[in-house]
Order: C-alpha cells, then structure tokens, then sequence
C-alpha cells in the first residue's frame, strides 16, 4: 500500500515537473524577441555565389596535386602491418651538447 503511494506520488512529481517546464521555452526566448536576428539560409546563398562553376556544388573535382594516394597507401601498410622502417643513412648520430659561454644571464 504504501509503496504503490510513493510509485504515484514520484509519477505525478515526474509529470509535473515535465509539463511544468515544457512551457517556459516561449516565454522569454531571445531568439524569438521582435528585432533579433533570425537566420534566412544566408550562408549556402553566399558559398553559390562565390562559387566558380555551380555543378560543383553538387559533385566536387579532384586535385592532382593532393598525396591522397600516397597517405592511403600509408594507411594500407599500417593496417596490414607492412610499415616501413625509417632509413637510418640521413641521420646523424646523436652526441651530447656542450654548454656555451655565458653572455651575463643566469646560470642554467
């Protein structure tokens, strides 16, 4: 008995609280003050008129000079475990800087 009182007591708090806010969204929405600003599709009128040919709107073209292939290729081999190793010939080995005279800074 008690137990079906709470079910109803947190249902209709659940209702409540749901119908209560489901109205408050027109009441003081900026967006919908008169004067605001509301947007008219402004932004693919402007990108149609910058654009060379209109067909490309619709189908875009290929550059020639993008490594696409190259990059896929790469991705290819990382995903089938065929990495290539780094060449080692363009590297120079590594040594120990040596500190340089102090020009009157603080000491490192």
């Amino acid at each position: 008995m008690l137990l079906n009182r709470l079910r109803g007591i947190g249902r209709f708090a659940c209702l409540t609280l749901l119908f209560g806010t489901a109205g408050c969204a027109g009441l003081n929405d900026p967006f919908q003050r008169e004067g605001t600003w509301q947007p008219e599709n402004l932004n693919n009128t402007n990108i149609a008129a910058m654009v060379a040919n209109p067909s490309h709107l619709q189908q875009g073209v290929g550059d020639d000079s993008s490594p696409g292939e190259i990059s896929a290729a790469a991705v290819h081999r990382l995903l089938t475990d065929h990495v290539k190793g780094l060449s080692s010939g363009s590297v120079g080995p590594i040594q120990a800087a040596t500190p340089a005279a102090s020009s009157g800074g603080a000491a490192p």
